[in-house]
């Protein structure tokens, strides 16, 4: 049988229990043990409500704290909340195969146009006929084998220089280059890919945690606000008292709100384990510098620039080629004839269009040792900054594990307090401890996210390697810096 009776006093919600029995646990998974119980509410009642909703707050109140110490501090032991399951993902690192049809494809590209540099022969035919529509325009020949009234005449030429026996290791170097860019950028595009799918890992990681525990700081500012409201009723409380409430439950709801997905609630509020990382940057960088996406385009492209400008030779522009020409003659009165030439031709361009492309050409390497050059600095100051990020965000990190170390020590005086107290206590101020130590808990789970995406920000630089072997993490153990390190609910 249980008796309770209400007072205000002050403002505060008191309730004096007396009981033969000893109060049941509450399960999570027997229901909200936050949420109200209307029946109550309608049944026991003085006319307007408020006995009956009274005491169906402070049962609530008596079941929320009592699942609450149980997660906090329960006699079983209780696995901490998990922070370091996403360095998986980082210990594998980005795969950037790309497609075994795109390889294929580029493959094939590349074979095309090495047959189309081995199909430049050098050689050409000419050819032309025509006939006479006049005379010889009073030309007279004694022999008459210069009259003839139609002609036809070919020419076969060897442009030797330009022929495939010239230059094709070099071409070969090029297309070899041309392929090893093409592949690099979408290799590139694969890392994209990669640091999207990391990052969201990362998310839904540190959502669920966030989730299971804001949960039930959500509710218990819920529970909060009801017993307010029903103070502020009885004018026992400042309406301000109640706004701030709102205004902390509602972001507490935002931010909830904002999580995707749906999450259970936390099996454990007993601490967390979480972690710092030391970054070797020096390390980082010089690697990074030879195989970072860009940086890597930006080489090949500075490899293509050097071998076009070897291919670039003084010769290039010269015509010399040998032919063998053979004309036939079609003569009026005497027999047909032909002629049979062999020789060499040659053509030499009077300029210095050689030299002005191989300078051409210097000036685009030049430009690509800029853009290396600006981005080496790039990746060399991301590095620094994120290091200096990672490093605050841990020395955070520690003080708010400090932080929560006194605060679980303090729930567990006080809860000792409370069970040896006798008559009525302040349910109230005993809801508001307990939601300081959850939201000192979302604090440290939002540090080691925004630091784990700071390091998926360096992974992304990285091609085929992991950011782990730049990295040393070290676990640190929170939450149970406090007089009680038994882990169990003090004794009555």
């Amino acid at each position: 049988m249980i008796m309770q009776k209400i007072a205000v006093f002050g403002g505060v919600l008191m309730l004096a229990v007396v009981t033969m029995s000893t109060p049941r646990a509450f399960a999570i998974s027997g229901g909200n043990p936050f949420a109200g119980d209307d029946t109550n509410i309608a049944t026991t009642s003085d006319g307007k409500g408020n006995i009956g909703k009274g005491a169906d707050i402070i049962t609530r109140f008596d079941r929320a704290f009592s699942v609450v110490d149980s997660l906090i501090f329960g006699e079983q032991p209780r696995l901490k909340l998990e922070t370091d399951g996403l360095m998986e993902g980082f210990a594998s690192g980005d795969s950037t195969t790309i497609s075994p049809q795109l390889d294929n494809a580029l493959i094939r590209n590349t074979e095309a146009k090495l047959r189309e540099g081995d199909a430049k022969t050098g050689l050409q035919l000419t050819g032309q006929t025509y006939y006479r529509l006049s005379d010889n325009g009073g030309y007279e020949d004694e022999t008459g084998e210069g009259h003839y009234r139609a002609k036809f005449q070919a020419e076969l030429r060897w442009y030797l220089l330009q022929s495939s026996l010239f230059g094709k290791d070099g071409r070969r170097q090029v297309a070899y280059l041309e392929e090893k860019i093409a592949r690099a950028g979408y290799e590139k595009e694969r890392i994209d890919i990669n640091d999207f799918l990391l990052k969201s890992y990362i998310t839904q990681h540190y959502d669920s945690l966030m989730a299971g525990v804001l949960a039930y700081r959500v509710n218990m500012l819920r529970l909060i606000g009801d017993a307010q409201s029903y103070l502020l009723g009885n004018e026992n409380i400042s309406s301000d008292r109640r706004v701030k409430n709102l205004n902390e439950r509602m972001e507490a709801e935002r931010k909830l709100s904002e999580i995707e997905g749906t999450y259970p609630m936390a099996s454990t509020l007993a601490g967390i384990d979480v972690t710092t990382v030391r970054i070797d940057s020096a390390a980082l960088v010089s690697h990074v510098a030879s195989a970072q996406g860009d940086m890597k385009i930006l080489e090949l492209r500075m490899q293509l620039l050097e071998q076009r400008e070897r291919n670039e030779k003084w010769w290039a522009d010269l015509n010399v080629a040998p032919f063998i020409r053979y004309a036939y003659y079609f003569r009026s009165g005497l027999p047909d004839s032909y002629n049979l030439d062999a020789g060499v031709t040659f053509t030499i361009p009077i300029n210095e269009l050689s030299g002005h492309r191989k300078r051409t050409l210097r000036t685009e390497r030049g430009v690509v040792e800029a853009e290396m050059e600006r981005l080496s600095h790039r990746i060399a100051d991301k590095t620094a900054l994120v290091v200096a990020e990672t490093s605050r965000l841990d020395r955070a990190t520690r003080s708010e594990l400090r932080r929560l170390g006194e605060l679980k020590g303090y729930l567990a005086d006080r809860t000792a307090a409370y069970r040896n107290v006798k008559g009525e206590y302040n349910r109230l101020a005993r809801a508001e401890e307990y939601t300081m130590y959850i939201s000192c808990l979302e604090q440290l789970i939002d540090y080691q996210r925004r630091r784990d995406s700071l390091v998926a920000d360096l992974q992304a630089l990285l091609p085929d390697e992991s950011i782990m072997r730049f990295c040393t993490f070290s676990r640190i153990k929170g939450g149970d810096d406090y007089q009680h390190h038994d882990n169990t609910l003090p004794s009555k």
